[in-house]
């Protein structure tokens, strides 16, 4: 039988103590995130419920503004064929400011470039399949 002193008794009480309130802290914490988790779960699940039904409503609503665009455009010959100008012009245009973008990057007119050497580096080595 092993005695055990009052002073190293009450210092293992005070050590008991203290792991238990320390327990009792990361108890209490890991309760309080999770019902912060499960709030912050619960908003998201409304959110995402609220943005579902908006994006049905809206999915609906631009399926019917399609069809009528579609059905006034059939139905005007003159429109449609201000639209199709409308669009070539565009193109067009998107096709200047591409050729002045080349230009000005230094861009063959010819398409991509075929060899990439003279800016850079000589450690770098080509790509497989990119004949110089």
């Amino acid at each position: 039988m092993w005695f055990v002193t009052r002073r190293r008794y009450l210092r293992d009480l005070a050590a008991e103590r203290a792991e238990t309130r320390r327990v009792k802290q990361v108890k209490d914490d890991f309760w309080q995130q999770r019902d912060e988790a499960m709030a912050a779960a619960r908003t998201a699940a409304r959110q995402f419920a609220e943005a579902d039904a908006t994006n049905r409503r809206l999915a609906g609503r631009v399926e019917e503004l399609g069809k009528r665009v579609s059905a006034l455009t059939e139905s005007d010959p003159e429109y449609l064929a201000d639209l199709e100008q409308q669009l070539a012009a565009e193109k067009r245009r998107a096709d200047r400011l591409q050729a002045r973008l080349d230009d000005a990057v230094g861009m063959p007119e010819g398409g991509p470039i075929a060899d990439s050497g003279p800016w850079q580096p000589a450690a770098r080595a080509p790509k497989p399949g990119v004949k110089p």
